[in-house]
């Protein structure tokens, strides 16, 4: 994988925490993450698309217009560390942190580790 195509699955990603549609958060989280993803978050598993899509939406309904931006991103065999921040639906940020990821054979991600 490119580079700039990690950085395109990592948005993809992220874009499906924002305020989208149900449709085009399931959307953006098949094009981003595997059927089988594990997301492993301090307090929280979830394992499989579905119930990935389940968690973004509970997590828009206890921060509604809240996003993500990334703010640094280090790619090398498959693997990604990034830097983010989240902000309020007003802009205030809220929080930075860091995700681990590993990406499948067919370029989306199969397992993400957060640190927050």
């Amino acid at each position: 994988m490119t580079k700039d195509a990690v950085e395109k699955v990592w948005n993809s990603y992220l874009e499906a925490y924002g305020s989208v549609s149900g449709e085009d958060r399931k959307r953006l989280l098949k094009e981003s993450v595997s059927d089988d993803v594990l997301s492993i978050n301090p307090g929280d598993d979830t394992h499989g698309l579905e119930n990935l899509v389940t968690h973004v939406e509970k997590f828009q309904q206890r921060l509604p217009g809240s996003y993500f931006k990334i703010n640094s991103l280090k790619f090398h065999h498959e693997q990604v560390l990034t830097e983010w921040t989240l902000y309020k639906a007003d802009g205030t940020a809220v929080t930075t942190a860091h995700t681990y990821g590993i990406f499948n054979d067919q370029g989306r991600l199969k397992k993400l580790i957060g640190f927050f």
